[in-house]
């Protein structure tokens, strides 16, 4: 059965291999396109993700602004991977000692802020 302890542990081990790739290869993270984004391509508009593996991908590099200039949440995402992946339990324990109003606030706060990002970008594009 397929969980999040499994998928945070193979997005990790997948982000790995593509960083030694482009280390090995000498590409950069600009270089690679491993996943085609469906939003961009049908609208060519760039979708709240867009940069999202590049940012990745720039963090296996240790090029912390340039993963921020590409999306300010790989941090994030890297770090719950992280969290899920090595300390499951500790997380649900940290997630659900707040109570749901809070987390409600966290969600809310989550999502403008991608959503500022996102229209950062566009306003920039």
């Amino acid at each position: 059965m397929v969980n999040h302890i499994f998928l945070a542990r193979l997005f990790l081990v997948g982000l790995a291999v593509v960083g030694i790739y482009t280390v090995v290869s000498e590409k950069s993270p600009d270089e690679i396109s491993l996943i085609p984004c469906i939003f961009h391509s049908v609208t060519d508009v760039p979708c709240p993700g867009c940069g999202m593996t590049r940012a990745c991908l720039a963090l296996t590099h240790g090029h912390f602004a340039d993963a921020w200039r590409y999306h300010p949440f790989s941090f994030l995402l890297a770090g719950l991977a992280i969290g899920a992946a090595f300390f499951p339990l500790q997380l649900k324990n940290a997630w659900t000692y707040y109570s749901l109003k809070t987390r409600n606030l966290i969600i809310i706060f989550g999502i403008v802020f991608c959503l500022s990002v996102w229209i950062f970008k566009l306003i920039n594009y």
